[in-house]
């Protein structure tokens, strides 16, 4: 199986990323798409483009798509919640795999006060997917104001994540852009369980020259620990402000 995940930006840098996609539609049996939006018409006032997952399904005519919505925080800086659009997270599955959506879980509860923090919250969402002998989890991290260390709700993110994964059935994989740093214990604690490949490859980068902060952790890969890897990369290329991660197992 070769999976690609990629926090997709909202599909701003469009041409570049629909190429990256189409360059790699017949080869890829499951994409795995952060920051997708659904439903809409044109571009929103941050240039997300709000038909994106119809037009990669479009692309993707062999695979079959699957979207969950963000809550309410998921569209973090508009003025209005009142959207001609819905904006979540997407997998896409080749048809070749016998396949079935599982579930999509909310990684917070936004009624639950905090000791550690009081800000917003955005995204903080994942959906699992069955494809064939593989169980897939895709996960958008919470964002916490650009907080990438550990606080209680993402200790807490990080144990839903592990709740779900117990729920699948076969090889797992486990990626997405979890909103953290490599040495918090809410990425240990999910590293514990499974191959951290970003560690064992040595990957010291997932965002683009898009993004100019200093932190330039965000992205990862778990399998299973008995799962062959053939290949994991991360290549660098322009497409988002994250960059995207290649997977080939067996």
């Amino acid at each position: 199986m070769k999976l690609i995940s990629l926090n997709t930006w909202g599909c701003r840098i469009t041409e570049p990323l629909f190429d990256f996609i189409k360059g790699h539609a017949e080869s890829t049996d499951v994409f795995c798409f952060q920051e997708i939006l659904k439903g809409g018409h044109g571009i929103t006032s941050r240039g997300e483009i709000k038909s994106a997952y119809e037009d990669i399904q479009r692309m993707l005519p062999n695979h079959t798509g699957y979207f969950s919505e963000y809550g309410d925080g998921g569209y973090y800086s508009e003025r209005s919640k009142d959207l001609d659009f819905k904006y979540g997270i997407a997998c896409f599955v080749s048809n070749n795999y016998k396949q079935s959506f599982g579930q999509t879980i909310s990684l917070y509860d936004p009624t639950k006060k905090w000791s550690d923090y009081s800000g917003r919250f955005a995204v903080g969402t994942a959906m699992s997917v069955q494809a064939g002998e593989y169980g897939i989890i895709n996960v958008h991290g919470l964002w916490q104001e650009s907080i990438k260390r550990d606080t209680e709700a993402k200790i807490e993110q990080s144990q839903k994540v592990l709740d779900l994964a117990k729920e699948l059935e076969g090889s797992q994989i486990i990626c997405g852009d979890f909103n953290l740093l490599p040495d918090t214990k809410a990425i240990q604690m999910i590293g514990a369980e499974y191959k951290d490949l970003i560690k064992e490859y040595s990957i010291i980068d997932t965002r683009s020259p898009l993004y100019t902060k200093e932190l330039r952790y965000s992205d990862y890969v778990f399998v299973d620990k008995d799962l062959s890897v053939n290949e994991f990369s991360v290549p660098n290329v322009t497409i988002s402000d994250h960059l995207p991660m290649i997977i080939r197992v067996q």
